[in-house]
């Protein structure tokens, strides 16, 4: 360029902006055989010009150059408000005329090591950590090659001797986000093709060989693979040869192949469909096969998911098997934050063993039901609903369940309850519904509704305004609460809605009221006194006789309004002895021993005599004397049941040892328990005609270390025995001794653990990722191994013995043992090994391994292994699966297992 004119540029800067761009745009077309280096400002062109627009360079890094090209930066000054305008208002406000190939908005670009500009061939060179942003657009790399004829920007990266890429390489538009060799891009079209790029969605990564970015936004991948693995050479994959990519939504393959180690596997997919959007979404769930002996060949937990909205989802899954067997799962989960939470799961299956001409063949029908409900306490502050709802057949969990834990389990129970509290009041109401069911009996007792109101602790003498010590009507304090239950009892079995009628149902209303007072009598003695009062009312009488006629019980029910009425008073007088001794030298600093006594006395009147005659006398077998029995035995909430007056003496001693040890820093000393606990107690019954004297029990038990935890208990009677029948005469007046043994036991608990390793990240993940806490939720825990811990082991060893009496024979101690463990070890860094176990005594001699179960897990990075073996007993059976971590392809994965079921 000619210094004439660099002058003419030069005299023209200090004129009007639009002459300035009159000019440029002049220089622009002229020929020119050199190339000029950018001044170190920022600048920026918009789209003002008749040519295609230039980029925007924010040179800050350049060298400083000072030359007037583009030394006018007046224009980026307002870029932002000048790419709002309307292509005539930008040319109304600039005087110019605008090319319909300029851009619609400012490009600005970044370098460290310099920017050039052709002149002649309109193409701009950035040199050293480039970065271009044009709109929601944003490319880095470390050399950027800019055509402004065809608006096409190239990337290409910086190599070091041995051709290894050192710069970053990165594109970045709104949630895309991948990394490339090579880059071309077109800002006109919007469409831009990248050489080995590497992107994210979700936990997913792409790996692709090429990718071609679309005008929608839609991404086609060529040559690709698609895995969970975030390594830079993934340990597998799934290889396709297309892949496209509907950015927030779903990708999308063709035929494609899995691969594990770059080694190609059987496993082709003729598509696939892996969802990316962040909400909720639908999709198959792949099952898993299993092979048993006796319902043949099956594929279980096959269905789908059904995203029903956002707060809303469905699980469908079946079971089928060869020899016609089947069962349906339904699961609605429901989520509503910081307001509720749950999920209903409805299960059916029919269950087909053996063949109809085999002697133990049979079908059986059975059916699950379960829901959930957890009310957010902010919801609503002082108003609470939850639900824990469990109940079906009984032979549910023995055909259908997977694990064999759950069919250890022989109980159906559920609860529906609604809570309610007042702010500053005393009162609270609940309203519920409960039910209980064994499997192994088949009854069931459904409470429906159960209905309790309380009225907390209050003082109805205390003044309003306390002055001084309180009086002693003061410290009286009462307290009552009421309970209305309806009920029904029934064996699952032979239940029917037909014939239901209101008669089936035992109801009935309970209150109870309670005064107490609390006194320091001489300052070191607590003396406190209590009147329970209980009243029942009830709709119905049963009464059981024996009858000769029938050779049974004969059982006459009565209905109508009944109400009945107990009572007692007992009182209690404790106080503290402490006992210590100090030492000024050595290690020990103290020992201090409490001693804390009790004596208590209790009266409760007979309720089956005058006045009260709440009881009946029953004879149960012929031949036998009658006893006193409550006809409300068998209501919901039950009726007086002490038949005669009634009264204990009671004593107990509780005993605590501890010691001070001298530290060297700057505590001084720190506290040791050597007894956390030793007791005594016993009782004298003040109306019995004889055996006045209770049992005499001790207990003991403390831990040394938080590692180790002892306890014991035994229990003596001080009554003479003449072989196996007892006397009133007490053994210290005969054989001057207090007490005999009559039974006891031993038991010693050990935990141990190693320590712990970092779980900062671990904790983080469970805490950010909604994915991670999907998965751990509904006990999902046991469904995943802590590597963190190295190793555990939790040991426990008792000892119980008896006392057998004889006739002709001195008296023997049995002695029954039992053991448990469970723990686990890392057998290196990625391989672990849990184990449950114990063992069963039959007597000393004979021993029997008790429920054992083995995990053996290998942590493969990407993949977990497990295997879970129970080597022997009625449920021996083994599970193992190889699958894969991420939650995306959790289907994924590889079932062998075989079944307990065929065991029984």
């Amino acid at each position: 360029m000619n210094l004439s004119v660099k002058s003419l540029i030069y005299f023209l800067k200090s004129s009007c902006r639009i002459c300035t761009v009159a000019v440029f745009v002049w220089l622009l077309s002229i020929p020119v055989s050199g190339q000029e280096l950018l001044p170190d400002s920022t600048s920026s062109v918009s789209d003002n010009a008749s040519i295609a627009p230039a980029i925007a360079p924010q040179a800050d890094s350049l060298p400083d150059l000072k030359i007037p090209v583009m030394a006018d930066t007046s224009l980026h000054a307002d870029s932002v408000q000048n790419d709002t305008l309307s292509k005539a208002d930008k040319e109304l406000k600039w005087g110019i005329k605008i090319s319909d190939e300029a851009l619609s908005s400012t490009v600005t670009t970044h370098a460290t090591d310099s920017a050039v500009l052709d002149v002649k061939q309109n193409v701009f060179f950035l040199y050293g950590a480039a970065k271009a942003t044009y709109e929601n657009l944003e490319i880095t790399s470390g050399k950027l090659i800019f055509y402004q004829k065809d608006n096409l920007l190239t990337a290409q990266p910086l190599l070091d001797s041995s051709g290894k890429i050192v710069s970053e390489q990165s594109f970045k538009q709104d949630s895309e986000n991948f990394t490339f060799d090579t880059l071309k891009y077109n800002f006109k079209s919007k469409r831009a093709l990248v050489r080995n790029a590497r992107t994210q969605y979700g936990e997913g990564f792409i790996i692709s060989s090429q990718a071609k970015k679309n005008a929608d936004e839609s991404i086609s991948f060529y040559k690709s693979i698609y895995t969970t693995c975030n390594l830079p050479h993934p340990h597998f994959g799934i290889r396709a040869q297309k892949l496209k990519v509907v950015p927030g939504k779903v990708i999308a393959s063709g035929p494609a192949n899995l691969e594990i180690e770059d080694v190609p596997t059987p496993l082709y997919l003729p598509f696939g469909m892996f969802p990316i959007n962040e909400s909720q979404r639908s999709g198959f769930i792949l099952p898993s096969y299993t092979m048993e002996e006796r319902r043949g060949l099956g594929l279980q937990r096959g269905g789908y998911y059904f995203a029903i909205s956002d707060y809303l989802g469905l699980i469908s899954q079946v079971d089928i098997f060869s020899r016609g067997s089947w069962a349906v799962f339904s699961t609605a989960q429901y989520a509503n934050r910081y307001r509720y939470n749950g999920q209903l799961a409805v299960n059916y299956s029919y269950s087909k063993i053996g063949e109809v001409y085999e002697t133990n063949s049979y079908t059986s029908k059975d059916f699950q039901v379960s829901w959930t409900h957890t009310m957010d306490g902010r919801a609503r502050p002082g108003t609470n609903f939850s639900a824990s709802v469990l109940f079906g057949t009984s032979d549910y969990n023995a055909l259908n369940t997977t694990t064999t834990a759950n069919v250890l389990n022989n109980q159906y129970s559920s609860s529906i309850s609604y809570a309610k509290s007042w702010v500053g009041k005393p009162y609270s109401f609940t309203a519920a519904l409960r039910h209980n069911q064994s499997t192994q009996t088949g009854q069931v007792t459904v409470r429906l509704p159960e209905l309790n109101f309380n009225l907390g602790q209050f003082s109805p003498f205390q003044r309003k305004v306390m002055t001084g010590s309180p009086r002693w009507y003061e410290k009286i304090s009462a307290s009552y609460s009421v309970s209305a239950i309806n009920e029904i009892k029934f064996y699952d079995s032979l239940f029917s809605f037909n014939s239901l009628t209101f008669s089936d149902f035992d109801n009935g209303i309970r209150h109870n009221a309670s005064v107490q007072a609390n006194y320091n009598i001489f300052r070191y003695l607590n003396w406190n006194i209590s009147v329970p009062y209980t009243e029942y009312w009830n709709t119905k009488q049963t009464f059981l006789q024996y009858s000769a006629q029938k050779e049974g019980i004969d059982t006459t029910v009565r209905t109508g309004f009944f109400t009945s009425r107990d009572f007692n008073m007992s009182t209690t007088l404790s106080t503290r002895i402490y006992g210590m001794k100090l030492f000024k030298k050595g290690k020990v600093a103290g020992i201090r021993h409490v001693l804390t006594p009790n004596v208590s006395a209790t009266y409760r009147p007979g309720f089956a005599h005058d006045p009260y005659n709440y009881m009946y006398s029953s004879v149960q077998q012929p031949g036998y004397s009658p006893v006193y029995r409550s006809p409300y035995e068998y209501t919901p909430v039950g009726g007086p049941g002490n038949p005669n007056n009634s009264g204990t003496l009671s004593f107990s001693m509780q005993n605590t040892l501890q010691m001070k040890v001298r530290t060297n820093d700057s505590v001084g000393t720190k506290k040791v328990n050597l007894i956390d606990g030793l007791g005594l107690n016993g009782s004298y019954d003040l109306f019995a005609d004889s055996f006045n004297m209770s049992n005499i029990t001790m207990n003991f038990f403390t831990s040394i270390l938080d590692i180790v935890r002892v306890s014991a208990n035994a229990s003596f009677d001080p009554y003479k025995y003449e072989g196996t029948y007892k006397t009133p005469q007490y053994l210290i007046n005969t054989d001057g001794k207090a007490a005999n043994f009559v039974n006891g036991g031993m038991s010693i608990g050990i935990v141990l653990a190693g320590a712990r390793q970092s779980t900062a990240a671990q904790d983080s993940t469970i805490a950010n990722n909604s994915e991670v806490k999907r998965l751990l939720q509904n006990d999902g825990y046991h469904d995943y191994y802590d590597f963190n811990i190295p190793w555990n082991i939790n040991v426990n060893a008792g000892i119980s013995a008896s006392r057998r009496r004889r006739v002709d024979r001195p008296d023997t101690l049995v002695y029954t043992p039992n053991f448990t463990f469970n723990g686990g070890f890392n057998l290196t860094e990625r391989w672990k090994v849990n184990v449950t176990s114990g063992l069963t005594f039959n007597t000393i001699k004979d021993i029997e391994p008790g429920y054992t179960t083995i995990d053996i897990v290998r942590d493969l990075h990407c993949w977990q292994m497990s295997l879970n073996l129970v080597p022997f007993g009625a449920y021996r059976s083994f599970h193992f699966t190889l699958q894969v971590k991420s939650a995306m392809l959790q289907d994924l994965k590889l079932v062998r297992r075989r079944a307990y079921q065929d065991n029984l």
